[in-house]
This record gives structure tokens, C-alpha cells and sequence, in this order.
């Protein structure tokens, strides 16, 4: 059961969709929901090398850019308003001046739930891209995340849970049903494994702890010449999944996160929402 959820706002295409599946999964339990808008002034202000006179310049720049990021914010935070109250949902907006890494972590401690834009930007005022913010916050999140995807959201009844045995990936499982974000699903069990008796057992495995949970589910044992993010989103794919969860830093072939790894493949390859723990 969820009672609050974080979505941080930014100036990503992501964020309207990460708004819209807030505003569904609120609906279910009545759940509030919270917008963080975050100043990253120091990112913004950052020392830099400077001629003489330099300074003066560099001070009416600092003074121009955190003026735009601050309205910036204040849009995106009357959008998420409008968005939420539209819907009938409680809500309301926190804005942080602060690094915006340490800022969601310390706030995400707070909520149930954060949900954050595919390529969520902190600092586009700056850079074009936040692959540190991302870095960060995916590894070092003690509260579940959802990476949503900024096309239409994924309407599919089905879960797909990534398992690979790991401490990680049954947290995962437990964390996945206690949100209540199995509900009204059917739930798929999928294990990629270059062993199809390996990928079974373990698949199986993750199936009982669903069952003791109170949860049905199909599994899914793969061995596939795929990569395994292709694979996962190839099942996901034909059993209508509207979202798919996995344990980060896991301890198998899941394991290496975030570049060049199959959280980072899924991430920029998924159409559907990701749940992801650690």
C-alpha cells in the first residue's frame, strides 16, 4: 500500500508521464503526492577558470542561470498541480536549492515511492545531459525507484518481475507487492540463465516467495543468444506487461550496473514503467 510519492521535477519529456503514473497508482490507495523541484545551485555556480575581469561576468551569468532555473521550477511545479489536482488528488510541491543527487536521496528517504523521468535532468541549465545525478541516485536509493519512460505509458495488465536469486531481487519481489503494485496484474516470473535448469529452479524459487506473499504468478525460465535486457523486454513484451521490476546490483548476469549494464540497456531501451530496488 502506498501513502506518499516522490516525482522529480525537471525539465525532462519524462516528467508528464511520471506525473500521469503517479496520479494512477495514488488513485488506487488514496495516496498523496509530492513534486521535488530541485535548484542545483552549486552545479550552476561552479568555480571556472576566469580571466582578469572575469568575475564581474561570471557573477551576472551564476545570477542569470539560477533566475531561469528558478522559473524553470515554478512551471514545472504549477504543471504538476494542475496535473494532480485535475485528478482529484492530494498533493503539493517541495523546491530544494541544494545538489540534486543528495537532495532526492535524502528526500526519497521520506516516501514510499519516488518516481523519476528516463533521462530526468537536474542540471540542464548547465549540461544537456545528468549522468552523475543518475549515477548517484540509482546507486545509492534506499527506497524504491520507477523509471518512467517519456512516451505514452504503458496500458498492459501484466508485471514482469526480473529474478536472478539475488538478496537484491527478492527485496525486490517484497518490496514490489507490498507497494500493492502487483495488484490487478497477473505477475510473470522471468529468469535469464545460460542454463534453462538454472533459470527454472531460480524462476520457481521466486514464484514460491510470491506464493507466500499471497501472490499467484507464471514463470518464465530463458535462455536466450538475446542480450538479457532484449530478452526480458522480448517476454515483457508478450505478456502485455505494464511494468517491469528488478533488484539492482544484483549478483549474476544482472549484476553490472549502471553503464554498459543491463539496468542502463533497459533504461534507454524499455517503453514500459521500471521498478527498481536495491
Amino acid at each position: 500500500m502506498l501513502k506518499n510519492i516522490l516525482v522529480g521535477l525537471e525539465g525532462s519529456t519524462g516528467t508528464a508521464q511520471a506525473t500521469e503514473l503517479a496520479i494512477a497508482l495514488g488513485k488506487v490507495d488514496g495516496a498523496s503526492l509530492v513534486g521535488l523541484a530541485i535548484i542545483d545551485a552549486p552545479a550552476i555556480t561552479a568555480g571556472a577558470a576566469m580571466g582578469i575581469g572575469g568575475s564581474s561576468y561570471k557573477h551576472e551569468r551564476d545570477d542569470a542561470l539560477l533566475t531561469d532555473a528558478k522559473q524553470l521550477a515554478r512551471d514545472a511545479e504549477q504543471r504538476f498541480l494542475a496535473q494532480t489536482r485535475a485528478a482529484g488528488l492530494e498533493s503539493k510541491v517541495v523546491e530544494i536549492t541544494g545538489k540534486a543527487a543528495d537532495t532526492l536521496l535524502a528526500e526519497l528517504e521520506h516516501y514510499d515511492l519516488g518516481l523519476l523521468g528516463r533521462y530526468a535532468n537536474f542540471r540542464f541549465e548547465t549540461d544537456k545531459t545528468d549522468l552523475r545525478t543518475w549515477d548517484t541516485v540509482v546507486h545509492g536509493a534506499t527506497e524504491p525507484l520507477i523509471i518512467v519512460p517519456e512516451g505514452p505509458l504503458a496500458k498492459g495488465r501484466g508485471a514482469v518481475i526480473a529474478y536472478d536469486g539475488s538478496l537484491a531481487a527478492q527485496r525486490a519481489i517484497r518490496l514490489f507487492v507490498e507497494r500493492g503494485l502487483h495488484r490487478d496484474r497477473q505477475v510473470h516470473v522471468v529468469t535469464v540463465n545460460d542454463s534453462g535448469a538454472v533459470a527454472w529452479e531460480l524462476a520457481t524459487q521466486a514464484s514460491g516467495e510470491l506464493g507466500n506473499l499471497g501472490v499467484s504468478s507464471e514463470v518464465h525460465n530463458i535462455v536466450s543468444v538475446l542480450p538479457i535486457a532484449d530478452a526480458l523486454l522480448e517476454v515483457a513484451g508478450q505478456v502485455d506487461a505494464g511494468i517491469i521490476a528488478m533488484g539492482a546490483f544484483a549478483h549474476s548476469r544482472l549484476r553490472n550496473l549502471f553503464r554498459g549494464s543491463v539496468t542502463q540497456q533497459l533504461v534507454e531501451k524499455t517503453t514500459v514503467p521500471l521498478f527498481l530496488t536495491h
